[in-house]
């Protein structure tokens, strides 16, 4: 039987190592990064072949080549299985896995991969034929697909093979967009900047559309982050990356807002895997991805 002597220094012992597994859960931690990219904007894990893609900008600004955008495969490791897996694109962005497609957001349109030869299966535009702008794309668990298009403010809807309008969105409410995350019942907008009462831009917020009604709300009041990566961390908060200032950020179910860490400008849109506790970060900037292993605090 343990005396009290001992009693008391073992569970100050206790309590000490559960602060300590805590502290370390919250600090994300270098597991292996990787070069060789060209303007890497989005990452997204395909399960059923373990590995992930890297969509990559390639050429920029007044001197860039047309279609010279292309999606890299890369393993578990981070190792490059093939840098240029699928190619002819022209600024591809955000990236979708669903229907045993891989779906990207680019500026004429919103393509459609084959995932297992990598060649382009369709294209999807707006209705008037016209460059769609499109970002960040996602899809919910019924293999619906959303992008956003920042040329008309809408986010489109791939449901059943047709691809269509689904909700104008109001930027003066949601500020302009960025990330998007679908869940269950609910669509995920990540703001850029907003305009606050004074006529001054702060940073964006996390606003929710409602797939019952499309009704709009927002996840708490304090501003978020130039939102670009969005993703759930599986204990009703999100992991977010801030393009500009190169901050990964932690929004709890609440909106309270934290800073995992500080990383560089052009932090883009990573992917988040919860079981695994890993979280792929693409650096546009520096042409490489890295992955940290981070799970979020005890509650």
């Amino acid at each position: 039987m343990l005396t009290s002597r001992l009693r008391y220094p073992l569970l100050i012992l206790s309590v000490a190592l559960l602060w300590a597994k805590i502290g370390a859960a919250a600090a994300p931690t270098l597991q292996w990064e990787t070069s060789g990219f060209s303007a890497p904007e989005s990452v997204a894990y395909d399960a059923q072949r373990d590995c992930f893609y890297v969509s990559n900008l390639a050429t920029r600004g007044k001197d860039r080549t047309p279609e010279d955008g292309f999606i890299s495969k890369v393993n578990r490791a981070g190792k490059i299985i093939k840098l240029k897996w699928a190619t002819g694109l022209e600024d591809p962005k955000g990236l979708a896995v669903a229907n045993g497609r891989l779906y990207v957001g680019d500026t004429p349109a919103m393509f459609e991969i084959d995932l297992e030869s990598g060649k382009v299966l369709a294209r999807h535009q707006p209705e008037d034929g016209g460059n769609g702008s499109f970002n960040d794309c996602t899809a919910d668990p019924q293999g619906n697909v959303y992008v956003f298009s920042s040329r008309l403010n809408t986010v489109y809807r791939l449901h059943a093979g047709k691809f269509s309008a689904w909700k104008k969105i109001d930027t003066s409410v949601t500020g302009g967009l960025n990330g998007l995350r679908a869940e269950t019942d609910r669509l995920l907008l990540g703001g850029w900047t907003i305009e606050d009462g004074n006529g001054d831009q702060q940073l964006g917020h996390i606003s929710i559309v409602r797939f019952a009604d499309k009704a709009v709300s927002r996840i708490g009041n304090a501003p978020v982050a130039h939102v670009d990566g969005l993703e759930p961390d599986g204990a009703g908060g999100y992991t977010v990356t801030d393009w500009p200032d190169g901050d990964v950020k932690h929004v709890d179910a609440n909106g309270n807002v934290s800073t995992l860490m500080k990383l560089v400008k052009g932090t883009a849109d990573h992917e988040y895997l919860i079981e695994d506790e890993l979280m792929i970060i693409p650096s546009m900037l520096e042409d490489r991805i890295r992955a940290f292993s981070w799970a979020p605090e005890l509650p």
